[in-house]
């Protein structure tokens, strides 16, 4: 019996050398693929997929819910796997998945799989909801990044949606406690949620998860014309609200609070530099009817009458690619961190050298809703930050 059980776990911990082996296999060819890009190409090597129209959210701060009806133009899975070997021939090895709201597709664990397997780095936008329930079927789902704007129920008014709250707190907890995907939320900022920056990051500190910040500009509206097609001119923020979002977050990051962003993009948002800006070489973002569309959502190509070749040997791209460089519009923190990346900025480079550490370390668990496997009372129970320096 004892023999047994002892074989058992051999197998067991062989079974997790190879997991980790083939990991480091894909994050080698990841990185290998960025500095391709990075000093021959200029090509983009992660494939950015809204994977449907459909969301079960209603969020204040988001008009994609209402393509709804579109859900019908979803690529098929088979579509969806033949999407990935094309961008893999191309040369990309990361795989982001978002949507609406990607876990509402009922293959959803067969393409997280598909795409794995051949190869991507895995990564996922989802709002939470749907976590607790199909978790266990994301074993080979790398990072998550979870959506949450508020540490407590209100969060359910901003998402036009009741429960949500509970939903994506239990659900990043079961996905933590699988132990193979790496989660961070991810909170976006407007008039809603104002001075709840903070609060999130100390909830994220005593989840042992990162978090990441995005903002809604005012002026910022994509090609929309009016305050019935976008929301951001009733809920975003002003210029000198945007400017105290970027120092309220550059506070909390030297307060070792475990935020993604690095100090260099955040101090640099703060002072206003100008940028370049290398999005376009970085990601392709493809919509779920398999149209490639630039990061202002002007259209771009058909991939239903052309291949991704194609399209990465057209003038549009290149156009884009140039016209990109100069834009300075966007106000994501995450796309100057990319732009960054890229560009092989060395305090970018030891910040990232940080944020590995924190995704890749497991600090302890936590489960702050009533109910939970590790709920101690009703409210949030206090602790220090989880300090990361780097």
């Amino acid at each position: 019996m004892a023999e047994n059980f002892q074989t058992q776990n051999v197998l067991i911990e062989k079974q997790e050398n190879l997991h980790e082996l083939n990991d480091w296999k894909r994050y080698l060819g990841a990185l290998g693929s960025m500095l391709k890009s990075r000093m021959f190409t200029q090509r983009p090597f992660f494939l950015a997929h809204a994977m449907t129209f459909g969301c079960n959210s209603r969020c204040k701060t988001c008009t994609y819910w209402k393509n709804i009806y579109r859900m019908k133009e979803d690529m098929k899975t088979e579509e969806v796997y033949q999407l990935l070997d094309e961008a893999y021939e191309a040369g990309m090895r990361g795989y982001y998945m978002f949507g609406g709201e990607p876990l509402i597709r009922p293959d959803i664990d067969k393409i997280t799989d598909y795409a794995k397997n051949k190869g991507f780095i895995t990564v996922m936008n989802t709002n939470g909801s749907l976590l607790e329930e199909k978790g266990k079927k994301l074993k080979n789902l790398d990072f998550a990044f979870v959506s949450l704007d508020y540490y407590n129920d209100y969060d359910d008014v901003i998402r036009g949606r009741p429960n949500t709250f509970g939903e994506v707190i239990r659900g990043v907890y079961e996905l933590k406690k699988i132990g193979r995907t790496k989660v961070a939320f991810v909170t976006t900022i407007s008039s809603m949620n104002w001075n709840a920056m903070r609060k999130m990051a100390e909830l994220a500190s005593e989840m042992g998860v990162g978090i990441s910040f995005n903002s809604v500009e005012q002026s910022l509206d994509f090609g929309q014309t009016t305050s019935d097609t976008t929301p951001n001119f009733d809920l975003g923020l002003n210029p000198e609200q945007l400017k105290e979002f970027y120092s309220t977050l550059l506070d909390l990051k030297r307060e070792g609070y475990p935020l993604l962003e690095t100090e260099e993009a955040l101090e640099d948002f703060v002072n206003s530099k100008p940028w370049t800006c290398h999005f376009p070489k970085m990601f392709l973002y493809v919509t779920p009817n398999k149209q490639v569309y630039n990061c202002d959502y002007t259209y771009a190509y058909d991939l239903r009458k052309g291949s991704l070749e194609q399209y990465l040997r057209s003038d549009g791209f290149r156009s884009y690619v140039a016209s990109a460089e100069t834009c300075n519009k966007c106000v994501r923190t995450c796309v100057r961190g990319y732009s960054y990346t890229y560009g092989l900025f060395p305090r970018q480079l030891w910040g990232l050298a940080g944020q590995a550490r924190l995704l890749f370390d497991k600090p302890y668990e936590s489960c702050s809703v009533a109910g939970s496997p590790q709920r101690k009372d009703n409210r949030l129970h206090g602790s220090k930050p989880v300090i990361w320096r780097h």
